[in-house]
């Protein structure tokens, strides 16, 4: 499938929109944000006749993904909702939630204000300030965020082996459960840990059905 991502609408950051045009150097002074096999999130704009796809990341909850995992399940695990992004704040991470069966787990990263928009009025403090808050995105992620990064993903691969539909509410309780069982990250994927959750999975449809 061809994909169309126009680099023009794009919300960059801050010292870059200082003196943006929208101009063909523009774009190609955009490789100094974007490379190829960047992972990229974009909403869909539409589709052409060809088959073509037009993206476009016009908010702070769309552009580029890094210190995460993307992991890719049955689209048909995924249950369409209406907000597919979210932040888990008891684990200090972001989860993205695609009906195309691409989910995405990474390091929290706050949307700023000073990134939405171009405005030459805007001072030399403020550009220093942009500069400094990306500087400090590229430092080292603290260990139990990366951990938790890795619990995540791995209770969406134990869904995902066991068939069952992946929302935000049972990755939280799966990563609880793993918590609470004291095991190891790479225990999660363990045969007993799959188990577990089955047999979790099957106490819980059966309490549901009772109910009914």
């Amino acid at each position: 499938m061809l994909i169309n991502f126009n680099l023009c609408p794009i919300s960059v950051p801050f010292f870059f929109c200082f003196q943006r045009r929208r101009t063909a150097i523009d774009e190609l002074n955009m490789r100094s944000i974007f490379e190829e096999n960047d992972v990229i999130c974009a909403e869909v704009r539409g589709f052409q006749h060809d088959g073509c796809l037009h993206l476009q990341a016009r908010s702070q909850k769309y552009g580029k993904l890094k210190r995460g995992q993307l992991l890719t399940i049955p689209p048909y695990l995924v249950k369409k909702r209406k907000q597919h992004f979210h932040y888990l704040d008891q684990f200090g991470i972001d989860l993205i939630l695609g009906c195309n069966g691409f989910i995405w787990v990474g390091q929290h990263v706050e949307a700023r204000d000073d990134m939405a928009e171009d405005s030459p009025e805007n001072s030399e403090q403020q550009i220093q300030k942009s500069i400094n808050e990306l500087q400090d995105e590229e430092t080292y992620t603290p260990l139990e965020t990366r951990q938790n990064i890795c619990r995540a993903a791995n209770a969406v691969r134990v869904l995902s082996m066991l068939g069952f539909m992946v929302t935000v509410e049972v990755i939280t309780e799966i990563v609880n459960l793993s918590i609470s069982l004291n095991l190891d990250v790479h225990e999660m994927l363990g045969p007993e840990f799959y188990v577990t959750v089955a047999e979790k999975e099957a106490n819980r449809r059966g309490s549901s059905g009772k109910r009914r």
